[in-house]
């Protein structure tokens, strides 16, 4: 038999299969369903292959990024595209393949349809192999665990057998080998067993078959309109959800967790663009102004960019000033030049950065979720899988895990921030700078106070300390809800003891209790208090007005997610009072506890 060397890393390969074209092709769309890969034992002059198609073993990634439909292999001879590739649980690679409507793409597709051409055949490349060596003279069988298909082609007559394994890209080259249909396969299968064998073994009927395929094209559906509506690329996750066979649920999680680190939306990078292009920097003292007065004569860029985002969707009130988030984040040149000031690089995703630093569940840990669009669900796991230890052959319990869902809906924060006659009139980069500190310290303390105290009423977003399934240390001072060293170390069991001490674990506290903390003896002699500079048991130590009175919060504030939506609408108005504006900053955002249990609220002792 050939030696493992013979069997050239990167060699190409093709298999065929039959199209079912009575119920894989639907006519409007110009599609065709097919299956393009399995397991069958295809014998070849090294051995008897075997295509492993298990999670890991097969890289979908070049064929699902428009992977060729062909005619015969040709490259210059394309009629279509795959729309989507993937390994199903029935261990089946399977593509959705789209015609194209010209002359020779319709006339290709008009014989699958009419049943004349009912022979698929896949490229594929050999990455890596097992060899395991055949009994009593029997062929060695190759098991190909890393392998890649390249284009699938609709070809006429499969490759000649005798024409030989190609060496390289060539695909005129390759060898051919037939698959069989590996449903139909099975049915062949069990009709031979009950021939020759009183008691054959059970085999997956056609049906469930059928079924697989169903759920498997739904599931798929499902992930690629999710990743879709996505106001970031989700591409690759889409295509290693696929391949992986993740459920939607699943998908959905992992695109939660991988929003914090997109870039910012197209809206947001358009204005950085224009800011950049025009090398200007926006003033929000001048486009205020120009707001309020009604005259854009020195405040024409601002102008623009307010109406560019206006026209994305970028609206929360209506008939304000639309103003970038980056503005947030960025700082004026303290220099000028002989063309005046200019502006640095604006980067929408800093913003988060800051508003992250100016707030306390920020600093805390929490997941920032910046240019969301429409509403936003993540499954949550309710409850653990059962395991157990089991006699010899005895059934195994199935789990039926509870999920979840925590859902970020776009809820409308505002405040007015006032700003005097005599701030309006400057134009320096510090009085800039004020203006800007001014509204973002606005919306952190509406972040925070919604974050912590949140009721989930009149449009507010739930907060840590209202949310059900928060756990409970009973404070034994129940008039001052300071607690004790014991008490504290408590918090931080309970939190052991629910599997939930993991993240980014911290202490909040109301300021009161932070400062009474640092006078209260851990015990009657080691001279060591409670809160020692910034710690507190170890941890992470903060206080902050925004918790109620008496309150005090141990937590992995990782599990707090905070989304926002759009850009920030600005409404001055005149305050006759001070001859100064009054400006309505608003935006959409939300907060949400992704885990409950991961948070021990102290309470009054009963």
């Amino acid at each position: 038999m050939p030696q493992p060397s013979e069997i050239n890393i990167g060699d190409s390969f093709e298999r065929s299969m039959i199209i079912d074209a009575s119920r894989s092709v639907n006519e409007e769309n110009r599609t065709v369903e097919v299956s393009f890969s399995s397991e069958i034992e295809v014998t070849r002059w090294f051995g008897i292959e075997v295509l492993d198609h298990s999670q890991g073993a097969v890289r979908l990634e070049r064929i699902n990024d428009g992977g060729a439909v062909l005619m015969d292999h040709n490259r210059s001879d394309q009629v279509g595209v795959v729309e989507i590739a993937s390994i199903d649980s029935d261990r089946v690679g399977r593509a959705t393949l789209r015609f194209g409507r010209g002359e020779r793409a319709t006339e290709i597709f008009n014989d699958v349809v009419d049943k004349i051409r009912q022979k698929i055949s896949v490229n594929y490349k050999i990455y890596a192999y097992e060899r395991r060596e055949g009994e009593n003279g029997q062929p060695d069988t190759i098991r190909v665990t890393d392998w890649e298909p390249t284009e699938i082609s609709i070809v006429a007559v499969p490759a000649d057998s005798s024409v030989g394994i190609g060496r390289s890209d060539e695909l005129s080259t390759n060898k051919e080998a037939e698959m069989p249909d590996p449903v139909n396969n099975q049915v062949e299968q069990q009709r031979s067993n009950e021939n020759n064998n009183p008691q054959p073994a059970p085999v997956a009927p056609v049906i469930s078959n059928e079924q697989v395929r169903s759920d498997e094209r739904r599931r798929i559906a499902e992930i690629s309109r999710a990743a879709e509506a996505a106001p970031w690329d989700l591409s690759n996750l889409r295509n290693d959800a696929i391949e992986r066979g993740l459920s939607i649920e699943q998908f959905r999680a992992a695109a939660f967790e991988e929003a914090a680190n997109q870039p910012a939306p197209a809206a947001a990078r358009m204005s950085e663009e224009m800011m950049q292009r025009e090398n200007r920097e926006y003033s929000l003292v001048r486009a205020l102004n120009a707001q309020m007065s009604g005259d854009w004569t020195d405040a024409g860029f601002e102008r623009e960019m307010s109406q560019q985002l206006r026209s994305d969707g970028g609206s929360v009130v209506g008939g304000g000033l639309i103003v970038p988030v980056s503005v947030f984040s960025s700082q004026r040149a303290d220099t000028t030049t002989g063309a005046g000031l200019i502006g640095t690089q604006h980067m929408a995703n800093q913003f988060i950065d800051v508003l992250r630093a100016n707030t306390l569940l920020g600093r805390l840990g929490a997941r920032f979720l910046p240019g969301l669009n429409g509403n936003v669900s993540m499954p949550k796991k309710t409850a653990s899988a059962t395991f157990g230890w089991l006699a010899e052959k005895a059934d195994a319990t199935e789990s039926d895990v509870p999920v979840g869902n925590v859902t970020l809906s776009g809820k409308h924060v505002g405040g007015i921030v006032p700003l005097t006659f005599e701030l309006m009139r400057q134009s320096s980069p510090a009085i800039e700078q004020i203006v800007r500190e001014d509204m973002l310290a606005g919306m952190a303390l509406s972040i925070d106070l919604a974050g912590f105290s949140g009721t989930g009423l009149n449009n507010q977003p739930l907060g840590i300390l209202n949310t059900a399934g928060v756990q409970t240390a009973d404070i034994a001072d129940a008039a001052n809800l300071i607690p004790t060293w014991d008490e504290i170390v408590k918090m931080e069991g309970l939190l052991d003891d629910a599997n939930a001490l993991i993240g980014s674990l911290a202490y909040a506290f109301r300021p009161t209790i932070f400062s009474a903390l640092k006078t209260t003896k851990k015990d009657a002699g080691s001279g060591r208090f409670v809160v020692e500079g910034s710690e507190c048991n170890g941890y992470k130590a903060h206080s902050s007005t925004q918790m109620p009175a008496g309150g005090s919060l141990f937590g992995n504030f990782s599990d707090v997610m905070i989304g926002t939506w759009g850009m920030v609408e600005l409404i001055p108005t005149r305050n006759s009072a001070t001859g100064g504006l009054d400006i309505g900053c608003h935006q959409m955002a939300d907060v949400a506890i992704r885990n409950p249990q991961s948070f021990v609220k102290g309470v009054a002792a009963v």
